[in-house]
């Protein structure tokens, strides 16, 4: 009896040691889990800090700019070969005078990264003023490559006030070297600029 009892508090033993053994090893797995879980969220976090576009210093002093206009209808803007503007269609056209009109104003046209990595992307706004007395409405935007996108604040500016137009160059979009130009084209219901181009500059190195 006094050896059945022994080997029954062994086996009693045993059994407890193995499950305090599994409840460690499944600790040990649930921690290592957490942890590179964690790990991976960092990861993803720096990169997309590290992957966002760089953007200028603003070329436009604030205080000198018309007011934000609230938005209507933002516009994404890229490549669009079936959008390309042809400049031999658009033409200005006179209004009669003393007709309201709208009336672009553009404080920036033309902005130069200078020399830039491949990585990351480089931003600008350009401000799209309206200093008529008609709403500015912008009907259409396009880059001329598909490294090139652009975000206006709204396609429907009122009179006295802007929108923002914020220009992205990828230049590792397809491993651009060296000087590179890039165009923006905007068309308006301004009859005295009905076509927009906005010129992009960078020198890229390898």
């Amino acid at each position: 009896m006094r050896s059945f009892a022994i080997a029954t508090s062994s086996r009693a033993s045993h059994r407890s040691s193995k499950r305090l053994s599994d409840r460690t090893v499944l600790m040990v797995i649930v921690g290592v889990t957490v942890f590179i879980l964690g790990l991976v969220v960092m990861l993803n976090l720096a990169s997309s800090r590290a992957l966002a576009p760089v953007e200028a210093a603003a070329a436009v002093e604030p205080s000198a700019l018309l007011p934000l206009a609230a938005p209507v209808n933002p516009v994404v803007g890229g490549h669009d070969m079936n959008n390309m503007p042809d400049s031999s269609q658009i033409h200005p056209h006179t209004v009669p005078a003393g007709e309201p009109q709208p009336n672009v104003d553009l404080p920036l046209l033309q902005w130069d990264w200078g020399t830039i990595p491949a990585i990351p992307a480089v931003a600008q706004t350009f401000p799209i003023q309206n200093a008529g007395d008609e709403p500015l409405i912008i009907t259409s935007v396009v880059s001329s490559c598909g490294c090139t996108t652009a975000s206006l604040s709204s396609s429907v500016i009122p009179p006295g006030q802007r929108a923002d137009l914020k220009v992205v160059f990828d230049p590792n979009f397809h491993e651009t070297v060296g000087p590179v130009t890039r165009l923006i084209w905007l068309q308006t219901n301004d009859p005295d600029q009905p076509l927009i181009e906005i010129r992009l500059d960078a020198n890229v190195t390898p």
